[in-house]
């Protein structure tokens, strides 16, 4: 009796967890029940989120399973990013990616640790041809982890079109997620944009949400001739029944008097992912941490969500008022409506904006400054919106740090009057950039502006072994070191045994190295590690057994 009253008691949570399902052609990534933390397209710091994150429950080592027959066509290890993570080009022109996995499973483990130690590269990423792996529906692939970016134990499952490499919604592509509630509407902007989609700065009105009808009064001086209006919204969609909050899939604007603008998350080219930038309204993001959505763009914006021709800008005239219907739904059909009214009883006499290439960086052109010391090339594309120009070589600055860009920006700078420029880094707003010398030149790339300058970095960095450390009988030979640099960051770092090199992986986010010795450790026995900076300090240090267990 006790057995079944547990299983009844069971039932119902287990109908709660199982979110994901997948039509026959398709198995899942892990074992059911599967219950979503991210979905595809999830707005996140400079992208959007490309696929479904998969909750493990804080738990590691879970095993993962392909899809569908295939064969792995890619193989990275980084301590970065996706940290492990492998691909699988399957038949029917799908490719499916399974990240930040702790390890593969032992055949493609050993493949992968054989090619690091035939190249004695810690770090790689690897290109296979078909025969190489080839996988089964349901094989075991790998076991779960935190490696990477990633910010706790989970599943990061992606499918992407093998033959343009876009990241695809899997919940449209056969996986199916248990959903019956629809988006909920949090707040409606109003911005003034010109013909060309671009945001008026500070002519922006925070609508009062009413229920499901709304209604917005344009103060006096808000618009001037030619220039229209443009909404941004922001929404949480909860999945029910587990309350998890994933991202708008579809929002679409309507009006009797103009043709409609949507977006909708169907498929996004990695290329084109940093565009979120100009996707959501980012001036007011940077100051309150809120993600609002234009349901408009601009004529850059190359973004394949925008399901309509034009900028999605509306059209209002004096002593006039416009009505529009906004429907936002969820990948399962979901949908709620809400009404929008908005009125000008006003002319139009606001100044209008008046941007160019003396006064603005546009995003249509491309920029070069230099003088006898810096020089600073901007590719066409790097900007969003116009922006005002801010460029003094003398103090090198270039914009300002607020400004999100799409492409980096090349700095180069003379060294002829530096001191020990080989160990100096170039910094942007006091963080260090990758750089490089030669020829007299201290050379980098920044994704992000501001002040420019250049430091000396003579500071090896520093490695601490761990207290868990043993090299006793009774050791497994898994061990680990905090490794941390300075300045410059680190480049490399590798372990040796006794002078052979010893695969390790550096976790980035932890600082921490780690590396599987074989064992028993014998007398004599010599534990090697090398941590190299990107200006080439080096740590390197020796430990002999037999060493006092801390």
């Amino acid at each position: 009796m006790r057995f079944v009253l547990l299983f009844l008691v069971c039932i119902p949570l287990l109908c709660q967890a199982q979110l994901l399902s997948a039509d026959s052609i398709w198995a899942l990534p892990m074992k059911a029940p599967v219950q979503l933390s991210a979905a595809f397209g999830d707005l996140r710091p400079n992208h959007f989120h490309m696929g479904l994150d998969i909750r493990t429950y804080g738990k590691e080592n879970l095993p993962i399973y392909a899809i569908a027959d295939g064969y792995v066509s890619r193989l990275r290890i980084s301590s970065v990013g996706y940290g492990w993570v492998l691909y699988v080009n399957h038949p029917n022109g799908y490719t499916s990616v399974y990240a930040h996995c702790n390890a593969f499973v032992e055949r493609i483990q050993h493949f992968a640790l054989d090619t690091c130690a035939r190249l004695q590269q810690n770090e790689i990423d690897l290109l296979l041809n078909p025969n190489a792996l080839p996988v089964k529906k349901g094989e075991q692939l790998a076991f779960s982890g935190n490696t990477g970016g990633s910010t706790g134990p989970h599943l990061h499952f992606e499918l992407r079109n093998t033959q343009s490499e876009h990241a695809l919604n899997p919940l449209l592509h056969g996986f199916h997620l248990q959903d019956n509630a629809a988006p909920v509407l949090k707040g409606i902007r109003v911005h003034v944009i010109d013909s060309l989609g671009y945001v008026v700065p500070g002519k922006v009105l925070q609508v009062s949400l009413n229920a499901s009808s709304h209604r917005v009064v344009l103060p006096p001086h808000f618009l001037a001739p030619g220039q229209q209006l443009g909404i941004s919204i922001a929404v949480s969609d909860y999945v029910q029944p587990s309350g998890t909050e994933i991202g708008l899939f579809n929002a679409e604007i309507n009006s009797d008097h103009a043709q409609g603008f949507a977006f909708e998350y169907r498929e996004i080219d990695f290329d084109e992912s940093r565009y979120i930038n100009d996707h959501i309204d980012y001036v007011h993001y940077n100051t309150s941490k809120i993600r609002y959505q234009k349901i408009f763009k601009s004529a850059a914006n190359p973004l394949q969500l925008y399901a309509y021709q034009g900028t999605g800008g509306l059209v209002i005239g004096q002593q006039d008022s416009l009505s529009l219907s906004l429907q936002l739904r969820d990948v399962n059909g979901n949908e709620s409506l809400h009404q929008l009214l908005i009125v000008n009883a006003h002319p139009l006499t606001a100044p209008a904006y008046l941007y160019a290439a003396s006064s603005h960086f546009l995003p249509n052109q491309s920029y070069q400054f230099s003088d006898s010391k810096l020089s600073i090339h901007i590719d066409t594309g790097t900007f969003y919106e116009p922006v005002k120009k801010t460029v003094s070589l003398p103090t090198q600055i270039v914009g300002m740090a607020s400004t999100p860009i799409q492409k980096t920006i090349h700095i180069r700078l003379s060294a002829q009057q530096l001191s020990d420029p080989m160990h100096r880094v170039l910094t942007m707003n006091g963080q260090a950039l990758s750089t490089t010398y030669e020829n007299g030149f201290l050379s980098a790339d920044s994704k992000s502006l501001g002040k420019i300058s250049s430091v000396i970095d003579v500071v090896a960095p520093s490695c601490v072994p761990a207290a868990t450390n043993r090299f006793d009988s009774l050791s497994t030979g898994l061990l680990k070191w905090t490794i941390q640099d300075n300045l410059s960051g680190i480049r490399s770092y590798s372990c040796w045994h006794n002078g052979m090199w010893v695969p390790a992986y550096h976790d980035a986010k932890n600082h921490l190295l780690k590396a599987q010795f074989t064992v028993p450790f014998l007398p004599g026995d010599r534990i090697e590690v090398r941590v190299l900076d990107a200006v080439g300090n080096e740590f390197k240090k020796e430990w002999v057994v037999p060493m006092p267990t801390p």
